[in-house]
């Protein structure tokens, strides 16, 4: 197992980590259940739907690993906007489960464990993308963001 995939898997877990560590510790966050509740899970709907739009376009891309397993650089769609929109939809959707089980500690895992690790496995991907796609990586990165729309 290379880096690449050690990485890749430790992402996934702390993303199951983080949704687990809610189910554990919910109730935390200070406030209403039927505030917190419908908002997080609004976020989280967001969040999955983002996924299933982002996996429209990758289409069999989507089992690629850290090394890109496409033959075109896809700029369509979600990309033309960020360039790791699937993610960002993992992180939207673990924050909103957070929110909707008003969970601290599943809050603290997504931000301190999920989002390195999330910029960590893009940032590997990103080298391989240079790599294979090279001038046209180069302006296609130069146009979007990373993860965040309009911050990052």
């Amino acid at each position: 197992m290379g880096k690449g995939d050690r990485i890749a898997l430790l992402h996934a877990l702390s993303g199951a980590g983080a949704m687990v560590v809610g189910l554990l510790t919910k109730g935390g966050l200070a406030g209403s259940p039927s505030v917190f509740r419908p908002v997080g899970l609004g976020v989280s709907g967001v969040g999955m739907l983002l996924f299933a739009y982002t996996v429209a376009f990758l289409r069999a891309a989507f089992l690629g690993n850290v090394e890109p397993v496409t033959q075109n650089l896809i700029q369509v769609g979600p990309y033309r906007w960020v360039r790791h929109p699937l993610y960002l939809s993992m992180l939207i959707t673990i924050l909103g489960f957070s929110l909707a089980l008003r969970s601290i500690a599943a809050l603290a895992v997504a931000v301190a464990v999920f989002l390195p690790l999330t910029v960590l496995r893009a940032s590997l991907e990103e080298a391989s993308l240079r790599a294979k796609f090279g001038a046209e990586w180069q302006a296609y990165s130069a146009k979007t963001h990373f993860l965040i729309p309009l911050v990052f």
